[in-house]
């Protein structure tokens, strides 16, 4: 049976319950659901978190370096998913062995839920405003006109007029993604920033990490060989390409990151368009996403620094996962792997957010599949096998060919490990009520949707897919938040969570159109609200949303003397002819008589943009890490032992992270320049800290091997 031939079966033939009655059932199946899965985090969490965290990590962290271990909040947040696991399950029970209500006390009972569940929504959105958040998000006029637009929403959706529109001209099917692009490639202009203006209209700092993974690639490193990547693995050797074509820059990588953010949006209209099979449905439903999205990179909308971390560099690979699942859905078909090993790249490239849209996928496939059966399972596990075996055997090659090396998985989930594990970079959850509940509500209510639709053997199977899709990409993702959960951080969630509550709006005017209620319910009340909120974002455009203001950002530099001080590091990005620099690189201690580095050789320069200052400056940084990434002592020593069997012997180390590499550093042999020579100790012990040489914000530190004579 081809995908679009699918039927309802009645309930007399399958002994279940009727497909009206299993809605009103699921949300009495949903609330004692959440209380379980609550009351397993509430009770089991303590002693849970002593099995999945090992009091014993298998690394040591520098000194100096702070850190947040969250054993107890990771552990309930695995325990909380037990909600969208039993609510599936008991949807499925209810439907094979329905109990005895009468359908108007089912009613009358899930609106009973639905009105407990919209009174926390509300008090999620007021407490969101309190003080311990620190942002809403939503501004005071975006309520009123996010009823406003979920009103008329359910107007339109009563009266018939989607299903009464014409059918749609081919050219709207190309001019429509077009004007998608340019209207994101105007939105996300931000994006856009030189090597100079990066320091007064961009995020130098944040963009830095980034940045230096693909210039580690250019560097002459592996990713998963003799380089860990801590936001893509995959990604950098691409990205390594484009610039070695439109040059060595940061204009040519924000390019890049701006280019793959309008990929990101239109791979989203993409599976908007296969659900909705309307190019203006998929088209109004992209540009609040869009707008949306923009906010997770940017954190404020009037003053925009983008921050690429989330846009596009997590959720491209995703959405994109999610497009050619769509397409399989709608088209049909049995082999899978092809799907499978565009997800296996996905998920190798970023672990946090690419196995949970590969978990996505899988169970999209399965809630699709009816009736779920062997044959049917097998199918998808050997579409899974094959598609990840070929997206394993794809990167050998490359490895392979660059490194002589195997792709060692153990690199592409170090830093999950030394975040998740070790509590570095980790912060509480501020409070419970708050928006973040609600994006965790959403996807358990996706999931419900996505089982109930799959029961009733609903004719869209694109959309009860990638509900399902949906929700557990949003649930697998949204543990980033929980890790880091700082309340600037909250807009990490709002990719997968607006994509989750466009497929639920689809889905709610579907419902409204068969008119098969009087009012709309209080569950598609709050659905339809809340993709009104997302959907006003399009109303307030950034400050850069007309191009001339970005190059007008661009071009002229503000009148800050801070400015200045603040580029200094910048300059060895923006100047690679730096004399200073060049000289306390490669020149001779004074009255030492011994030479440190000659031009070409290898160094271990530990700044955030260290290989990319090595390249423009032709040397060769073995750092096997971003270098302010290394924060435990296996870190260190790997890279020092890198350094000295490329034969290198000099070590630069940013000011602002001396303190916690000093120690181990002269524990190693490692002497550092000061004033009067090399000198083995630790500044600010033994040595004053204003003897230490400074230059463009580095120390200089020397294998004690390499030196001849008395220090």
């Amino acid at each position: 049976m081809s995908v679009r031939e699918d039927v309802r079966p009645h309930a007399a033939a399958t002994g279940g319950s009727s497909p009206d009655a299993l809605a009103s059932i699921a949300w009495l199946i949903a609330l004692p659901c959440i209380a379980i899965a609550a009351a397993a985090a509430l009770l089991l969490g303590p002693p849970l978190s002593h099995v999945l965290y090992p009091a014993r990590l298998p690394f040591t962290f520098l000194p100096n370096v702070v850190r947040h271990p969250e054993p107890l909040e990771g552990t309930r947040y695995v325990l909380a998913l037990l909600a969208p696991v039993l609510l599936a399950a008991g949807i499925v029970l209810a439907w094979r062995r329905p109990p005895r209500l009468a359908p108007h006390s089912a009613r009358a009972a899930a609106a009973i839920v639905q009105a407990l569940g919209a009174a926390l929504v509300a008090a999620c959105l007021v407490k969101q405003r309190e003080r311990g958040w620190e942002q809403a998000f939503f501004a005071w006029w975006q309520l009123p006109a996010g009823a406003a637009i979920a009103a008329a929403l359910a107007v339109a959706a009563r009266r018939g007029w989607p299903a009464r529109l014409r059918p749609e001209p081919r050219w709207l099917r190309v001019a429509l993604p077009v004007a998608l692009a340019l209207l994101t490639g105007a939105w996300f202009s931000a994006f856009l920033n030189s090597d100079q203006s990066i320091w007064w209209a961009g995020d130098p700092y944040n963009s830095g990490f980034m940045l230096d993974e693909t210039f580690a690639v250019l560097d002459g490193r592996t990713p998963l060989v003799d380089f860990t990547a801590a936001y893509g693995s995959v990604s950098p050797f691409l990205l390594a390409q484009w610039m070695l074509l439109f040059g060595k820059t940061v204009l040519a990588y924000t390019f890049a990151m701006w280019a793959l953010s309008i990929a990101t949006v239109l791979a989203v209209y993409g599976a908007l368009l296969r659900v909705t099979r309307r190019a203006l449905a998929a088209f109004a439903l992209s540009v609040p996403i869009m707008a949306f999205c923009f906010f997770a990179a940017v954190r404020d909308v009037h003053h925009p620094q983008a921050i690429f971390q989330e846009m596009p560099l997590r959720n491209v690979g995703p959405f994109v996962v999610a497009w050619l699942l769509a397409r399989r859905l709608d088209r049909g078909g049995r082999s899978g792997w092809p799907l499978f090993l565009v997800a296996g790249l996905v998920a190798i490239n970023n672990v946090e957010f690419g196995v949970a849209a590969l978990a996505g996928t899988v169970a999209a496939l399965a809630w699709t599949s009816a009736p779920l059966d062997a044959q049917r399972l097998w199918r998808i596990a050997a579409g899974a096998a094959v598609g990840l075996a070929g997206a394993y055997a794809l990167l050998a090659v490359v490895t392979l060919i660059r490194a002589g090396a195997l792709p060692d998985p153990g690199r592409a989930v170090a830093y999950a490990r030394i975040f998740g594990t070790g509590g570095f970079g980790l912060d509480p959850i501020p409070h419970l009520i708050g928006l973040p509940l609600v994006v965790f509500l959403t996807y358990v209510g996706a999931l419900g949707v996505a089982t109930v639709r799959a029961l009733r053997r609903e004719p869209n199977r694109v959309l009860t897919g990638m509900l399902a899709w949906s929700a557990i990409y949003g649930l697998g993702s949204g543990a980033y938040y929980v890790g880091e959960s700082v309340p600037r951080g909250v807009p990490t969630l709002f990719p997968p969570w607006s994509f989750a509550l466009a497929l639920l709006t689809v889905a709610v005017v579907q419902q409204l159109a068969r008119r098969s209620e009087r009012l709309p319910s209080l569950g598609a009340v709050a659905v339809l609200f809340g993709f009104g909120l997302v959907a006003s974002f399009a109303l307030d455009p950034p400050a850069s949303v007309l191009p001339w203001h970005q190059v007008q950002a661009i071009e002229q530099r503000p009148a800050n003397p801070a400015i200045q001080q603040y580029m200094e590091i910048g300059t060895l990005l923006t100047a690679p002819n730096d004399p200073a620099f060049r000289e306390f690189v490669g020149a001779e201690p004074a009255g030492a008589g011994r030479q440190v580095t000659r031009p070409g050789e290898p160094i271990a320069l530990l700044w955030s943009t260290g290989h990319a200052i090595a390249d423009g400056y032709g040397f060769r940084n073995v750092v096997p890490y971003v270098g302010e990434s290394i924060v435990t002592v296996q870190q260190l020593d790997e890279t020092l032992a890198g350094l000295r069997a490329a034969g290198g012997r000099l070590v630069l180390v940013p000011d602002l992270v001396a303190p916690r590499l000093m120690q181990p550093l002269a524990e190693r042999g490692f002497e550092v320049l000061t004033r009067s020579g090399y000198r083995r100790g630790i500044p600010g012990a033994t040595i004053a800290p204003e003897q230490v040489v400074v230059v463009h914000g580095l120390t200089k530190w020397v294998d004690g091997r390499a030196l001849t004579g008395g220090s």
